[in-house]
């Protein structure tokens, strides 16, 4: 500790003081401050610096913190990051740490530690040595260096955790700061989250970013000081200006820059980055060089070589030093990342589902697993979160990275989506086996993922051979509830039932057949009421009268409509996705008034909806406006399905209200904050699940729901407006492409609830939570059991005190639980009651490490917990009764592919093409999926079976019923029939690489997703040489039930589908099944099976540079045959032509070259080319530069052309060989 730092006076002129930190809820006092104010001395800010008095301490110090901040994605995808970036960092740095023994390097992101040790292994070890030294630095502390706005509270925690714990596991130490040199914002709570998760330091250069000075002159509070979040905790701040500064073999401690910058802190001290910036790598040697010889001079600059804490920890502990400064409020931006909130809008759909499926996952796997029902599945668990939550960096989930990377990102968050849905699946399956689900009719199983009772309306999906007229639906205790048909066609019937679940809760419902339901026939389309709400609507379908009928109030300002609003100018040259400009939305939207349609959608017992279409543009509307009944008749829900194609536009949702007061309150995911009318800097902000406008009186509020969006505005004392969708007009030089992302098909929805008298922000929080938290619905078969009809497992006493997380510890066997205060007005008290006994409980920190004692009695965790406040325990349960191992076996294979390799023998196996499965990604032996293990083959030998029809023989007397496949296709995926006995199961098997799913991006991608459960996921793939980075390998998981008397099992005689595990069970009952979606994908349709047409099949062959002989002739590169191709030993380039006979648009096209035959055949350069007319000059529509796939497989803007090329100008990867090889050439719609 540093005990010589002397006190000095904080010269502000008062007035700045109230006007530029009152007014922005900010607060810059210390009790030296407090002493000042009283004693009316005057204090001013000036250009950054602080006057000083004589105690002002003598010497003036550097902290000099090398860095290399590291995009993992931005203009390049995380390929090259992996392959390039990653490498230049990890090589670079440690030559400098050997060269210059003062040189320390600081460096952040967990993933990237990671990405280090499974591709340069060498190196990592060799990196691990200067760890331990203490001179290359964890940073960060963090799994990634996450955007800290956009993702939730418990993201931000998880983030945390996730990396501390990779850190304490691989290197014994852990990080103590956040350190984000380059994110777009601050919010309030990342103090709290710092401080609960034992940080103590914080850093960034961004806020010198900001356009307009905030604090008198100056864009940031202060260089150095403490900045204190929503809960009233600290954690040090330092202002690290631009990361990639670099000098050139001078004497820093004579440089006056570092000299004139120290003079800006109260402390005459300065915190300096340098190194380089966005591709990583490091500081020059030249900068180090300086360092060096600054640290050995003797000028007026101490430069001192540190680690991103050391001044963190030189003030420990920070209340002994009052000189320090402290700033308690936001730091957000007021131009550079306004944008952030809203671009990319399926990746924050994406994400904000990810946050909440993964956390019902976890919870219900505690509850299975405390039954003794089913093991923790903690490795799959904790993958998925790492997997998605590392795409809430900053140039990621924000929205502004180029267009290929969100095909990686896409991948990503629909893994973790469908990974988290299996396990909450297989959870739910098994809390199910132990619970009573026989009923008269149908019975569905419930789960509320809320730590509170909920009252829910939930939609299920029956499948039935005949319709039914009607349907009766029963509670768990078996009183008759309301529900309403929504749809009954081609055998399935969509349900919507009014339900009532406990905390944390599992119940059963019973679905009877019925007398038809009384319908009601409403011609009126402009007017929508219920027992809360009278809706009217205008020609446009908006909303020109809302009033609420309870307290006969209008909500809607007198001449204006709750509305989606279009701003029809939406420039943003220099940063296109991350800025929203105050001039655009100081503009007048427009309504949307083309081509409307308003027709009744629903109009039943629990839900009348009206439907809204109409075009703006390109652009297609398609909103939903809901009224319920029941628990949910105070929420007005707008569903809306966007076909968005408009460039140069705004999409808001405006809400102008019969309301009136400057100030609306934001939600910040723990606690919330108020904010005023838009200014210069604070127009577009940033808030969670809701935001509300309240009158000044209190007498009456409406609060704003969502489940997807971030972005608002609060034009003035009467309405606030919700950021939809954001495109902005590029000037075709700066991020161009921009000007089109976004394009494609979104579902979100937002809500209104109004509420008589003052805000109740708990009730309000709730209410979000459950838009956001819906209940889920299951199939299940009818069985006894021994837990009743209905089962809660854990909950609060006090509804100011919210469970947030509930999941197994990484690195113990004990539960964690943590819990936030909602209310931010007194110290609360609460009991956390659980099902079962408490054996210990111990509080903890957000990293899971033990900090203190915990109060239990019984089954009851007794806390006191302070304003806005998190809370963390670890809890051992007394379990109710011992896992009960699977009864299973592993059905011998008789294994005929090397499918597996390791590193040193890559080119020993071949799955396709002459790629493998890494080995040192695989177990050892045994792979869980799901709750069912799969013996694998041995590595080094054969370990796949090809499906050729062949006949496994079942052990004679078996009892097993039900057959779990482990497989995969070479090819492309596979549909096919396994047999069990006589039984046939119908699957589509897919390939073993690519990606899973994609949302579908106007000219990039189309939308999909895989229906096979996934049961591996490997990292990077092996080719004959070498790893391929991200590039994915993965095996799947398929059922069927054996018949009773079954011997044998039939595979599929389908040479493209391997097959590397087969278990048998003897499960007690059928596994149950969702009974309506877990997750939303915001995909236009889905259309399973749909074999594209080759639109150069039925085209004319026109042109051709050569054919080697009368087997390897043009024609076969599009006869549809694989196993066919073309070959032309010419000089380059080479070619063929194609006429369609007609202009047709072209979308897509596919290639695939000769890689099974010798990776080196694999095309490396090719052009598809197009045009009109016979005497036209060719035009490139697309092109291939350094490829290394066998198959490619391209989305394009679409072009209409007659007359196509395939030109290849390098037909190998090494350019030795001249011929062309190309099996398969297509082009689609």
């Amino acid at each position: 500790m540093k005990k010589e730092k002397s006190v000095f006076v904080l010269k502000i002129y008062l007035s700045n003081f109230i006007k530029n930190y009152h007014k922005h809820n900010l607060i810059l006092i210390t009790e030296m401050n407090r002493k000042i104010i009283a004693a009316t001395l005057i204090l001013a800010i000036s250009g950054g610096g602080y006057a000083q008095e004589n105690t002002q301490p003598q010497t003036t110090e550097a902290y000099m913190v090398a860095d290399a901040h590291l995009d993992t994605q931005w203009l390049w995808d995380i390929q090259t990051t992996i392959n390039e970036y990653v490498w230049n960092t990890i090589s670079q740095n440690l030559f400098l740490l050997k060269k210059y023994p003062e040189y320390i390097f600081n460096f952040e992101g967990g993933v990237k530690y990671a990405w280090m040790k499974e591709y340069y292994p060498e190196q990592y070890e060799e990196m691990k040595k200067f760890i331990e030294e203490g001179r290359w630095h964890i940073a960060g502390s963090s799994w990634e260096a996450n955007d800290v706005l956009v993702p939730s509270v418990e993201s931000l925690i998880r983030n945390i955790m996730l990396g501390q714990t990779f850190y304490r596991q691989e290197f014994g130490k852990e990080g103590t700061d956040i350190f984000l040199p380059d994110c777009f914002g601050f919010g309030w709570t990342l103090p709290t989250v710092s401080a609960h998760c034992g940080l103590i330091g914080f850093s960034s250069q961004k806020l010198g970013w900001r356009n307009h000075p905030f604090y008198g002159n100056e864009k940031y509070p202060f260089t150095i000081g403490l900045w204190q979040g929503i809960d009233g905790k600290q954690i040090m701040m330092a202002h690290g200006y631009d990361y990639g500064h670099q000098w050139d073999n001078e004497d820093l401690s004579k440089n006056r820059e570092l000299e004139n910058l120290a003079k800006c802190s109260p402390l005459n001290a300065v915190y300096r980055y340098y190194g380089t910036g966005d591709r990583g790598g490091s500081p020059t040697q030249g900068s180090v060089r300086s360092v060096v010889q600054g640290i050995h001079s003797d000028g007026p600059v101490k430069i001192i070589s540190a680690t991103s804490d050391r001044l963190y920890k030189e003030y420990l502990p920070f209340d002994e030093h009052s000189e320090l400064p402290v700033f308690n409020g936001e730091l957000l931006m007021d131009v550079h990342g306004t944008g952030c909130y809203t671009s990319q809008a399926a990746m924050k759909l994406y994400n904000r589902q990810n946050e909440l499926l993964g956390d019902a996952a976890e919870r219900a796997a505690v509850a299975a697993e405390w039954l003794g029902a089913a093991d923790y599945p903690k490795h799959t668990l904790t993958e998925s979160w790492r997997r998605f939550i590392f795409h809430q960096f900053h140039d990621d989930l924000t929205g502004t990275s180029i267009p290929g990377v969100y095909e990686f990102s896409w991948n990503d968050e629909l893994i973790s989506l469908k990974q988290f849905s299996q396990v909450l699946t297989a959870s739910v399956n098994a809390i199910a086996g132990q619970m009573d689900t026989r009923t008269k009719g149908t019975p569905i199983l419930l789960y509320n993922s809320n730590a509170f009772p909920v009252s829910d309306l939930v939609e299920i999906e029956l499948e039935h051979d005949k319709a039914p007229k009607g349907f009766s639906v029963y509670n768990a205790q078996g009183k008759k509830v309301a529900s309403q048909i929504l749809d009954n066609e081609n055998g399935r019937t969509r349900l919507l039932i009014a339900a009532t679940l406990p905390a944390s809760g599992y119940a059963v419902y019973d679905i009877r057949n019925g007398n038809a339901e009384k319908t009601t026939t409403a011609a009126e389309t402009s007017i929508l009421e219920n027992s809360v709400y009278k809706i009217t609507l205008d020609k446009n379908g908006d909303i020109v009268s809302l009033i609420d009928k309870r307290n006969n109030k209008e909500l809607v300002k007198e001449g204006k409509a709750i509305r989606l609003a279009i701003f029809t100018e939406n420039k943003s040259y220099t940063w296109p996705a991350w800025e929203i400009l105050k001039e655009t939305i100081d503009r007048e939207p427009v309504s949307i008034t083309d081509n409307v349609k308003i027709t009744w959608a629903e109009n039943g017992a629990l839900r009348k909806s009206l439907c809204i279409e109409k075009q703006y543009d390109k652009s297609l509307f398609r909103q939903y406006i809901r009224l319920y009944e029941g628990d949910l008749a105070d929420r007005i829900d707008f569903y809306n399905e966007i076909g968005w194609q408009s460039t140069n536009r705004l999409l808001k949702a405006e809400f102008p209200l019969n309301i009136a007061n400057e100030n609306a309150t934001y939600d910040l995911g723990i606690g919330s904050v108020e904010r005023g009318n838009n200014t210069p800097t604070a127009y577009e902000v940033y808030a969670h699940q809701w935001a509300d406008l309240t009158d000044r009186d209190n007498s009456y509020g409406v609060s704003i729901l969502n489940d997807s969006k971030y972005g608002w505005d609060k034009p003035d004392d009467n309405t606030i407006r919700l950021t939809l969708l954001h495109t902005p007009k590029t000037d075709g030089r700066n991020h161009a492409y921009q000007d089109h992302q976004d394009f494609g098909y979104h579902t979100f929805t937002y809500s209104i609830v109004g509420h008589a008298g003052a805000l109740d922000k708990p009730a309000t929080a709730a209410k979000a939570e459950i838009l956001n938290r819906p209940v889920k619905a299951f199939n299940t078969p009818k069985h006894a059991g021994a837990l009743g009809k209905e089962f809660s497992f854990v909950r609060s006493d006090n509804d100011r005190v919210v469970i947030k997380a509930l999941k197994k510890a990484e690195v113990s066997d004990e539960y964690v639980v943590r819990v936030y205060e909602t209310e931010g007005k007194a110290r609360q008290q609460a009991s956390l009651i659980f099902a079962g006994e408490i054996e210990h409980a111990v509080s903890a920190d957000g990293t899971e490490k033990e900090i203190g004692t915990a109060d239990f009695d019984g089954n009851r965790l007794n806390l006191s917990i302070d304003p806005y406040s998190i809370l963390t325990f670890k809890v051992k349960l007394k379990q109710k009764k011992a896992v009960q191992p699977l009864q299973y076996a592993c059905l011998p294979l008789q294994y005929d592919r090397k499918c597996f390799s390791w590193n040193a023998f890559r080119h020993e196996s071949d799955f396709e093409s002459g790629n493998s499965y890494a080995a040192e990604l695989l177990p050892d032996s045994i792979l869980v999926a799901d709750g069912i293990p799969f013996r694998l083959g041995e590595k080094e030998l054969a370990n796949g079976l090809t499906c050729k029809g062949n006949v496994l023989q079942l052990p004679a007397g078996h009892s097993y019923n039900r057959i779990y496949f482990l497989a995969a296709a070479t090819d492309e995926d596979a549909t096919a029939t396994f047999l069990a006995g006589k039984k046939a199961g119908e699957f589509t098997v897919p390939s073993y690489t690519g990606f899973i799913g994609q949302w579908g991006h106007t000219g990039q991608t189309e939308s999909y997703l895989k229906e096979a459960d996934i049961a591996y996921v490997g990292t990077h793939r092996h080719s004959s040489h070498k790893d391929e980075a991200y590039e994915f390998t993965y095996m799947f998981k398929f059922g069927m039930d054996i018949p009773k008397g079954a011997t044998t099992v039939t595979l599929p005689d389908d040479r493209s589908i391997v097959l590397f595990a087969a278990t048998l069970t003897d499960e007690k009952y059928p596994a149950v099944s969702p009974a309506f979606p877990l997750f939303r994908t915001a995909f236009e349709s889905v259309e399973e099976n749909v074999k594209k047409i080759n639109l150069l099949q039925s085209a004319r062959l026109i042109g051709c540079s050569g054919e080697v002989n009368g087997k390897e002739v043009a024609r076969y590169a599009i006869d549809g045959d694989p196993t066919t191709k073309w070959c032309d030993i010419n000089p380059a380039p080479h070619y063929i032509e194609f006429d369609l006979g007609e202009a047709r648009t072209i979308g897509e096209w596919k290639l695939i070259n000769a890689g099974s035959e010798r990776l080196e055949f694999i095309t490396s350069d090719c052009f598809l080319q197009g045009k009109n007319t016979s005497d036209e000059e060719w035009k490139t529509i697309d092109m291939l530069n350094g490829n290394r796939k066998n198959k490619v497989t391209r989305r394009i803007n679409p072009v209409s052309v007659r007359y196509v090329r395939l030109l290849v100008t390098q037909s190998t990867q090494n350019n030795d060989s001249k011929a062309a090889r190309i099996y398969e050439f297509g082009v689609y719609e």
